[in-house]
Parts: structure tokens; C-alpha cells; sequence
């Protein structure tokens, strides 16, 4: 999901990091595996192929996840591929979520030459070269900066989980992301078709990018569980400046490790996660965190197994004229 939030908005994505990354790709990844996949992920329409975000596994590295998309079964990829090509096959119960065949057809869009070349040869094909060229994407890319994504993700994981515990499931989902909706018994998305998703055996995985943007994004098809994909909290972290160039005041204050760690901390996270962000050790974090903490500007609290630690009222107050220096 984060190699798609990447392609889908290109350069103008209004994330710094993504937009950075965009730069790299430009820069690294070879003109045809690029167009494949801005022909797969398209900057102005909404449908993407499922089969390029497999659900996830925990633990599963890229390459991991790369060889799962290129196993992808031939006529799941071409069904996809119907779904929003225009000239391909017509599904009859995909033209019945939609008002009327002709809103269908100026709903689908053009194939594009990058992804007919490919789809000659068929579905299978096509799944082989886009996994080989996300891979090449991620690893030349997002790798280095993947220790500090993943603390944003499990922040942001941590954060809804905590409100779901205290405040129950309704609390979590009724700001999950713009255009979706609770209604007690049901999600409900606006799109511009219509369907019922019933998977009430199942449930349904949230999946937190920082890449994403818009509405709350799903994946359902049989017989994976459906997926929802929302933008994650905190994400202004991955396009701050290095630790250590904190706000001359705050430093000051209170030094520039702990001034780093205070305005690192927009969401509570734990030593090992701030360790991701900011390159020191756990002990290096650890014993500052000790510091803030007795001075009253950070708080913990242990989840499981697992202590995390968030800013105090006062600790919010400081960072917060920090940032407006």
C-alpha cells in the first residue's frame, strides 16, 4: 500500500516523504517497469487490482510479499484487469452494481499502452513483471526508511487499539477516514456504485499507510477477508528533519535529544518504536524518556506487554511552541 500511495499521487502527493520517494523512483527505477506500474495504479482513476496488495502477513518481508503477487492465478489478475479496462470483458454482476451499462463504460478507462504490451501474454504475466517491479521500487526506494515507517504503522495500531479498548469499536471506525460511515450494524463507503459486502464470519483488516490519502480504500474479493485501507496518524514525523535539529528553544530547555523525542511523540509510542525513528538506541531512548518523564512532560502506560509512552499536557504545550518558532 505504501508503493501504491506513492504511484497513485506521483509527485503531488501532499506528504513530504512521498513525494521524495516519487524523486527516487524517477531516478532509480528502469522507464518500463515505471509505466507498468503507473499504468496498474492510475493517478486518475479509482480502481487499483487487488492482486497488487495481497492481504497482509505479519512478519512477511517484500520479497516476500513480491512472490505472492507474481503467484497471483492468471484469470484472477485478467479479472481484475476487466473490471476497469475498457474494451475488456463485461462481468454481469460488476455491471450491476453500477446505475446503467453506459455509466459503467464512462466509468471504465482506456488501456494503457504499458499495460497492453504486458497483457498479451496473459494475467500471469502481468502479475510476474509488476511484483518484479515493485520490489525493485520498495527495495531501491522505501527500504532505508522502512524502520521508521513501521514505527509510524505500530503507533498508529497501538493508538486505535487503545481506543477501542477503552471507548469501544464505534470510537475507532467513526473517524477511521473521510467518506465512511458506521452505522451500528454496518460500514458504509461512499462510492459511485453499489453492493453489499458480507463477510460477518470474518471480520474485516485495517491496514494504516502513510502513503495513503482520500477516502477509506477496500479490497474484497472472495475468498480473501476484506481489506480497509485508511492513512495513519503521526505521519508528519517521516518528513521532519533529522534527530538532533530540534527548535533552538526546546533544546535549550531541555537538550536536543530529549527536544527530539518530545516532538517525535504526536502519538504515543514505545522505546523500541522511538529507537526506529530516530536512529539511537533503546537504552540512549530510554534513559531520556526517564528524564521527561520525571519532569512531567511525558507519561507511560503499559498495554499488554508493552510500555508506551505520550507527551503531557505540558510536554504538548512545549513541542507545540517548538513548532511554531
Amino acid at each position: 500500500m505504501e508503493v501504491l500511495g506513492v504511484l497513485r499521487h506521483r509527485g503531488r502527493h501532499p506528504a513530504a516523504h512521498a513525494r521524495q520517494w516519487y524523486a527516487r523512483a524517477r531516478q532509480v527505477l528502469p522507464p518500463g517497469q515505471r509505466a507498468l506500474l503507473e499504468a496498474l495504479v492510475p493517478a486518475d482513476h479509482s480502481y487499483t487490482p487487488d492482486f497488487l496488495t495481497p492481504v497482509p502477513r505479519p512478519g512477511e518481508s517484500m520479497s516476500q510479499v513480491a512472490a505472492r503477487i507474481a503467484a497471483t492465478p492468471g484469470e484472477e489478475v485478467d479479472y481484475q484487469l476487466d473490471i476497469a479496462i475498457r474494451g475488456r470483458r463485461v462481468w454481469p454482476h460488476v455491471l450491476a452494481q453500477h446505475r446503467s451499462e453506459a455509466s459503467y463504460e464512462r466509468w471504465r478507462r482506456p488501456m494503457p499502452q504499458a499495460l497492453a504490451t504486458v497483457a498479451r501474454d496473459g494475467g500471469a504475466a502481468v502479475a510476474t513483471a509488476a511484483a518484479a517491479a515493485m520490489a525493485t521500487l520498495f527495495e531501491s526506494v522505501l527500504a532505508p526508511d522502512w524502520p521508521r515507517v513501521r514505527a509510524v504503522l505500530d503507533a498508529d495500531i497501538g493508538n486505535r487499539a487503545d481506543r477501542m479498548a477503552a471507548h469501544g469499536a464505534a470510537a475507532v471506525l467513526d473517524d477511521l477516514g473521510e467518506r465512511m460511515r458506521w452505522s451500528g450494524t454496518e460500514l458504509v463507503l461512499e462510492r459511485p456504485y453499489s453492493g453489499v459486502v458480507d463477510w460477518a464470519d470474518e471480520g474485516v483488516l485495517f491496514v494504516p499507510a502513510t502513503t495513503h490519502v482520500g477516502p477509506v480504500l477496500f479490497a474484497a474479493e472472495r475468498p480473501h477477508p476484506p481489506v480497509l485501507i485508511y492513512r495513519a496518524r503521526g505521519i508528519g514525523a517521516l518528513g521532519e528533519r533529522p534527530a538532533g535539529a530540534a527548535e533552538s528553544a526546546l533544546a535549550g530547555l531541555v537538550g536536543v535529544t530529549r527536544a527530539a523525542l518530545l516532538t517525535t511523540l504526536d502519538v504515543p509510542a514505545s522505546t523500541v518504536e522511538l529507537s526506529r525513528r530516530t536512529g539511537w538506541s533503546s537504552a540512549t531512548v530510554s534513559y531520556h524518556l526517564g528524564i521527561l518523564l520525571r519532569a512531567g512532560l511525558v507519561d507511560r502506560y503499559r498495554r499488554g506487554r508493552v510500555v508506551r509512552y505520550a507527551r503531557t499536557g505540558l510536554g504538548t504545550a512545549l513541542a507545540a511552541t517548538s513548532a511554531e518558532e
